[in-house]
């Protein structure tokens, strides 16, 4: 069993409670849908009654077939005041059902907005561990799919049931009325009916449980394809990568064929009940007109209640199909909604920082697992204007110190201090604020430049904009493009690589932070564009706190302090010049290097 697949499967009684707090602001909707649904159920009731006043009462007299009547005149005038209230009732019940999928349409919709709504900006507040265990793609599909899937149960699934449930209620008084003993003979199929819906509900839930996971899983490997198709061609693992695809989207289609083979000996079945009480009712229903215990329209209003029992028991196969496909869903939903944002709980009230002036690592140690020890015994200090570069083989726990710095992760053992205060009574949000981070990967979205580089709550324009790409070296937006206003595609296209992290280090102006921290920013760049780079990340330097991250030690020879880790821990520390003298590791990665 996948660790998706262990995720707790809430009980519906437990879903129901969790969803209220989503449903309770249009609960008076729902409601006023529902007196509709019963005033609906009524007029439904009464036109079969109407059928049989109108057979018995105006077309089959005593002793006269329907023709003879029909053609005496009999009660003409009656007649045409009966079949106009009959077409009054009619007229009435599509107003009724007009207004009622109306109110269950808005409502919907309207929950839903709100649940999406939340659902993301509660995904954007979980902290990055989160992410770091969940696959992006089983993440959106949970955000578009399976929030789609609640709309559907909301809008056509749980007001529809209790109707259904409702109405068959009363059709089972209404065939009691008519006939208590041909009333007797349906009744004995409730049980029946009661086991198939059981059996049938049990099966798709599990089938859908299965579906909505294997699509999360699609979508990733999806999204991995696209991503890297780049890697996949020129490394020739395409074939992999499709058989990879293809085994998860049999597993999908077999979790799919499952349900469809479960819902079509279901459908049928229903079907079957259906003719086999039909035969057996116009059986028993024929002995008593013959013996005149039952006129005609009695018959003919008995077999219309049957027709109408039948129908909605075939829409709550359909409907609990799709149930079973929204509760799956709102399962996935809720244990994201469960997932505590980040938020550390404290005994002390945390307090306001209003800028960066120091930061310390005090013999910190950190791990992933609790298992494997990444850091052990890290301790460092800087002050502004200040610079430290970080290197050290793959692994060796560079970006895990980046991690901590920012609070994505907490420290198992030891402080890290801003300003002389431990960070976890410092507001997260506040450090983040004056931290600036520049990625090896630059990180750009749809939209134009000028979005990308602006902070929300400090809007730049005019001279203001222009000094901050001119401080970045972004120049060339003037030259090639459309300057701030230039459209970005998905992943910042039409730009190159030392572009958008020219873009990137824009932003790290923009935001003005008091440090500022350079993760491999100059990877994969040709010598122009890191040079360009180069230029503009020691112009963002100057007067704040800087943390390097660099394989390349030309990156980081002119920062004041150089740390060499190496399994977790700090091998060498020191200056260029002091590390060069000690001939240690360093020296030694300096001579690789200029090789």
């Amino acid at each position: 069993m996948t660790r998706e697949e262990k995720e707790i499967r809430l009980a519906d009684l437990v879903l129901a409670k969790a969803m209220w707090p989503y449903i309770r602001p249009y609960a008076w909707m729902l409601a006023l849908s529902t007196l509709l649904v019963f005033a609906g159920i009524f007029f439904e009731l009464s036109i079969p009654l109407l059928i049989q006043k109108g057979l018995d009462g105006f077309i089959l007299q005593t002793g006269q077939n329907s023709k003879e009547a029909l053609f005496l005149g009999l009660h003409m005038e009656d007649f045409k005041s009966f079949g106009l209230f009959f077409c009054l009732m009619i007229l009435a019940a599509f107003v009724i059902d007009f207004g009622q999928t109306l109110f269950l349409e808005y409502s919907g919709q309207k929950i839903i907005l709100n649940l999406r709504w939340k659902l993301f900006s509660h995904m954007t507040g979980l902290p990055v561990a989160y992410y770091d265990k969940n696959a992006s793609g089983r993440l959106v599909a949970r955000v578009a799919g399976d929030i789609e899937n609640m709309n559907e149960m909301f809008t056509s699934v749980l007001v529809f049931i209790f109707k259904d449930l409702v109405l068959m209620a009363a059709i089972f008084v209404m065939l009691a009325r008519l006939n208590a003993g041909l009333a007797f003979y349906l009744f004995g199929l409730v049980p029946v009916i009661l086991v198939s819906v059981t059996g049938f509900s049990r099966q798709v839930r599990s089938a859908f449980r299965t579906i909505r996971q294997k699509i999360g899983e699609i979508n990733h490997s999806f999204s991995e394809g696209i991503s890297g198709i780049r890697a996949i061609q020129t490394t020739g693992s395409a074939s992999a990568f499709i058989k990879r695809f293809r085994d998860l989207n049999a597993t999908h289609y077999d979790a799919a064929m499952r349900q469809i083979k479960t819902f079509a000996v279901f459908m049928p079945f229903i079907g079957l009940l259906g003719i086999v009480s039909t035969a057996v009712i116009l059986w028993a229903a024929g002995l008593k007109v013959t013996a005149h215990e039952m006129t005609i329209g009695e018959l003919v209003a008995f077999l219309t209640y049957m027709k109408l029992f039948f129908r909605p028991l075939r829409e709550l196969s359909e409907k609990f199909n799709l149930l079973q496909n929204a509760l799956a869903s709102a399962e996935r939903i809720i244990t994201v909604l469960e997932q505590k944002k980040d938020r550390q709980r404290l005994t002390r009230k945390r307090v306001r920082m209003d800028a960066i002036h120091h930061l310390a690592f005090d013999h910190v140690d950190f791990s992933y697992d609790t298992e494997t020890p990444v850091l052990k015994d890290i301790c460092f200090s800087l002050e502004k204007g200040s610079s430290i570069g970080i290197v050290g083989q793959t692994g060796s726990g560079k970006t895990s110190i980046i991690n901590l710095v920012t609070g994505f992760y907490r420290p198992d053992a030891g402080l890290i201090r801003i300003n002389g205060q431990p960070q976890e009574f410092i507001n997260t949000m506040d450090i983040r604020r004056k931290t600036a981070l520049v990625m090896q990967d630059p990180i750009l979205f749809s939209g134009t430049v000028k979005d990308n580089i602006c902070p929300p709550e400090n809007p730049l324009d005019g001279p203001d904009l222009k000094k901050v790409l001119e401080q970045a070296n972004c120049g060339f937006l003037y030259e090639k493009f459309d300057g701030p206003d230039t459209v970005l595609r998905e992943g910042g296209r039409p730009l190159s690589a030392g572009e958008k992290q020219l873009i990137c280090i824009a932003r790290a102006f923009a935001c003005n932070p008091d440090l500022i921290i350079f993760d491999e920013a100059t990877s994969y760049m040709d010598s122009e564009s890191e040079q360009a780079v180069h230029e503009a990340m020691n112009r963002l330097m100057k007067g704040r706190l800087s943390i390097i991250i660099a394989h390349r030690l030309s990156t980081i020879r002119h920062c004041n302090r150089i740390l060499l880790l190496r399994d977790g821990r700090i091998r060498e520390q020191g200056s260029h010049s002091e590390l060069v003298r000690a001939k240690g590791e360093y020296f030694h990665l300096l001579e690789k290097e200029t090789l």
